[in-house]
């Protein structure tokens, strides 16, 4: 059994670093397990220390294990992917904002889209190195997370530059939990809509049609981890969706079954990872 399979951590963000990273998770397992679960897209890409038993990724059917304990995992788009873990569930996340990735590692969104990346194809492979060897050497969350963050910080000194009117666009997305057309973020932003759809979609790896959908979705989520599932269609219409069909839609579209079928079956336990962490 899972002991947790995504719990969100009280740690203080440093200062810094507090426009990178949006919240830290971990998941662990007291025993050893034979698992197969499935990943959803919830709008952050998340750079993940593996400490215990490094699992298998499929993406569409083909299974990679990765070379490398630090890995980004990207935007979710039109993917089936699920991961296979045999062994000790240990992994710590940092759920990163949706333009970290591209000013902090100097690659567009679209580069991690559908991927779990290894460190050595992003990093040079000297800094990867010793990056692993530090946290390795780590007995306890807390020094692991000390690591990740200073490592972090080491990257500011070659940040991208800032991109204003695509982080007013995000926060402004987040605020109205994705229910916002496109058409009324560019004319927020004041950007042609065809410029306004390529940048973000290169930027963030996935259109802003989809990525609000998907902070709708997970806004969803987001409300029903804290509350009764019997709720489920009231929590839609509070999202902004206009009736339950169009709930039920969106939600197979992204999941796969219907929301009901979802919250009684085996995967259910997915659910404690999808929902917003907070922007």
């Amino acid at each position: 059994m899972k002991k947790s399979f995504a719990t969100n951590l009280s740690y203080e963000i440093p200062h810094e670093l507090k426009k990178y990273v949006v919240s830290i998770i971990e998941g662990k397992s007291k025993y050893k397990m034979d698992t197969l679960y499935p990943v959803f897209a919830t709008g952050y890409p998340v750079l993940i220390y593996v400490y215990d038993s490094v699992p298998v990724i499929s993406v569409d059917g083909f299974e990679t294990k990765p070379s490398s304990r630090v890995q980004i995992a990207g935007q979710i788009f039109d993917a089936d992917i699920s991961i296979r873990l045999q062994g000790k569930f240990g992994q710590i996340g940092l759920v990163l904002h949706p333009l970290t990735t591209y000013y902090l590692f100097n690659k567009p969104g679209s580069y991690f889209l559908n991927k779990w990346c290894n460190f050595q194809d992003i990093v040079p492979i000297a800094i990867d190195k010793d990056l692993q060897l530090a946290l390795s050497a780590c007995k306890t969350t807390d020094d692991r997370i000390k690591i990740l963050f200073e490592f972090l910080k080491s990257l500011l000194d070659t940040k991208r530059p800032e991109i204003k009117w695509l982080e007013t666009a995000i926060k402004k997305i987040y605020s109205l939990g994705g229910n916002i057309t496109q058409e009324e973020l560019s004319v927020l932003v004041d950007i042609s809509l065809r410029h306004f759809r390529r940048k973000f979609k290169e930027v963030v790896g996935i259109s802003p049609k989809y990525f609000c959908k998907v902070i709708q979705l997970n806004t969803v989520f987001e409300m029903l981890n804290t509350t009764n599932t019997e709720r489920l269609h009231h929590l839609a219409l509070d999202c902004g969706y206009y009736d339950q069909a169009h709930f039920i839609n969106d939600f197979k579209k992204m999941i796969g079954s219907s929301p009901r079928n979802f919250l009684e079956g085996k995967h259910s336990f997915v659910k404690d990872y999808m929902g917003r962490k907070t922007l």
